[in-house]
């Protein structure tokens, strides 16, 4: 099975790969030697000396017997440390609110050089032609853009409604696709548990490449039905009894640290020289904000280090090496003959200071990445029509009528987590016994017109004002919190009224407003450009009050029904742990 996958993936052909040979024997000429270098040793553990000879995109030798090796162009490394490009195991692009150009723009010179994404959130809005954008826009990238064909559109059939179906034959027809690496997210465990056919046809149609699997606090029974299934990893885990688990069931461990659930410190714990094999970092979801600000795989490397104290080679290996292999990326993840010659030279690799960063054997120039950003992108030919198909609503259209003395279920924010509480509270005639609750409601933005489906939110920090989103995972409905009526409408009107974004009212004023053309989801802008206009979000978003780091990031996930425990989609209150829903007033 393996080498049917890697023969798809890259194939290097007959004369390249005799001219690779001969500069490995010392006869042909190099196109690049990296001087000066040390190279961190991922198998054995330790370093080793350069100097790195690079022909054709790929590795062909490295070590002292090298130095006097001729060359095209030489690189003096001044003493860095190479390590394999760094690989994100899974993430949700759309989420970032980049486009995947500008995505490449802010994180491939942080030695993010391949990602393996799941494009199902502009699929779950626009249906196959979105994950058609994606694969031409991965299809340009210099870094190495991999995509698993979304499984579950919707996330939980009958429990949502969004914008488009994808079905198994429009999955098939992307299946042997070179930059398609296997089946994302299976979501519906419980279908994948008890065998339904429509599930386990999609399983079976992937079968020989790799599947993804989405089980958060799945154990025992069920978790091993799941992985029976042919489930191979899993990016939910959030303590370390349950990554313990699911490592011992054989699956791959990926170590989630994004702007919104914050795994690692929990999971580390469980990494060791052992594991590590089976041990992956991803992002799932990250914003530009936080990427500028911390980094991306770049920054998990380093708390590893320096917060967790795991050693040098077992950190990098977890960042390049296991996920590659996990993949069945078998020519990525090492500094090894004939390995593609992606490599990140660091200044400090303690402290994960990138100083120059290849991908296919050239040198990335960051500076040339921005400058193209724009031709790139139109080449990509986005899709940029009006996705938005909701009627402006009005202060009425949010109708909460409370009964004093009644008890009202609470979706209770747990920080730092995409989980959440079941909780309740009191309705006193004049308010709500717990200070912190706030309104939530889902409104359907497909063109059905459904009245809004509320609820209420504690933990949110929200004290006035509201904020609404077309980002709300996986239908990406428009989500709004608040503590009126009136700023709610105000909220969800101003994002009707750009064909998506994010909103910030307070004082029934827009405060900030940042539009997301690409299917509501995605901003055209340079990262950058982004980043500060987040930064406007979360200045306007103190002012409402002390809400999580990520706000938006933290709503998009509160309407997503296959996280636990209680969630709010367009269609009402959803239980998942029971996986049905659920009535507000509490009855029984």
């Amino acid at each position: 099975m393996i080498n049917i996958i890697n023969f798809k993936y890259h194939q290097i052909s007959r004369q390249n790969r005799q001219e690779l040979l001969a500069v490995s024997r010392g006869e042909g000429v190099a196109d690049y030697i990296i001087d000066n270098v040390t190279a961190l040793d991922l198998i054995n553990g330790g370093s080793f000396a350069g100097p790195i000879v690079i022909k054709n995109q790929h590795i062909a030798g490295i070590g002292p017997e090298y130095t006097d090796a001729p060359a095209h162009q030489r690189v003096d490394a001044h003493g860095a440390t190479a390590v394999p490009g760094f690989v994100d195991a899974h993430l949700h692009i759309e989420s970032s609110m980049m486009t995947p150009v500008a995505f490449e723009t802010a994180t491939l010179p942080r030695g993010l050089t391949t990602i393996v994404c799941d494009p199902h959130e502009i699929v779950n809005v626009m249906g196959e032609s979105g994950f058609a954008w994606f694969i031409r826009c991965a299809e340009l990238a210099q870094q190495n853009q991999y995509i698993q064909v979304s499984s579950c559109v919707p996330a939980l059939k009958g429990c949502d409604l969004n914008g488009a179906d994808f079905t198994l034959e429009q999955m098939l027809r992307w299946r042997d696709h070179p930059l398609v690496t296997g089946l994302a997210e299976v979501m519906d465990y419980p279908g994948v548990i008890a065998g339904e056919h429509e599930i386990a046809d999609k399983i079976d149609a992937f079968r020989t490449l790799t599947i993804d699997g989405h089980c958060p606090g799945l154990s025992g029974k069920a978790l091993n039905a799941y992985v029976a299934a042919g489930v191979e990893n899993c990016h939910e885990s959030y303590s370390q009894q349950e990554g313990r688990e699911k490592l011992r069931a054989g699956m791959g461990l990926m170590i989630r640290e994004g702007s919104a659930a914050r795994n690692l410190d929990s999971l580390a714990p469980l990494i060791n020289e052992m594991n590590s094999p089976q041990c992956m970092l991803c992002t799932d979801d990250r914003n530009p904000w936080e990427i500028s600000h911390e980094g991306h795989i770049d920054a998990l490397i380093r708390r590893l280090i320096n917060q967790h104290n795991v050693p040098l080679h077992v950190a990098y290996r977890i960042a390049s090496w296991s996920a590659a292999r996990h993949f069945g990326l078998k020519h990525l993840g090492l500094l090894a003959p004939g390995k593609q010659a992606d490599i990140v030279l660091l200044s400090n690799p303690q402290q994960v200071e990138v100083q120059q960063v290849f991908i296919k054997g050239t040198p990335v120039d960051e500076h040339a990445l921005l400058r193209a950003e724009s031709a790139t992108l139109a080449k990509t030919h986005p899709p940029l029509g009006n996705t938005v198909a909701r009627q402006p609503v009005s202060t009425a259209d949010f109708s909460f009528d409370f009964t004093p003395g009644r008890r009202y279920r609470v979706i209770e924010v747990i920080p730092n987590e995409l989980i959440t509480g079941n909780g309740e509270s009191l309705y006193t005639g004049e308010g709500f016994d717990r200070e912190d609750i706030c309104f939530i409601s889902v409104l359907e933005r497909y063109g059905k017109q459904t009245p809004p489906a509320c609820g209420l939110l504690s933990g949110f920090g929200l004290r006035e004002g509201a904020l609404a989103a077309t980002v709300s995972h996986d239908s990406h409905n428009i989500v709004v919190i608040g503590r009126s009526a009136q700023e709610m409408a105000t909220a969800v009107n101003q994002v009707i009224s750009t064909g998506g974004g994010l909103c910030v009212v307070h004082s029934n004023q827009v405060m900030a407003h940042l539009p997301l053309p690409v299917a509501g989801l995605m901003s055209t802008e340079t990262a950058q450009t982004l980043a500060q206009q987040i930064g406007l979000l979360k200045a306007a978003g103190k002012l409402c009050g002390t809400l999580p780091n990520e706000p938006f990031i933290q709503m998009a996930f509160l309407s997503l029904p296959v996280i636990p425990t209680l969630k709010l989609t367009s269609q009402g209150l959803f239980d998942g742990n029971k996986f049905d829903f659920t009535s507000l007033e509490i009855t029984e």
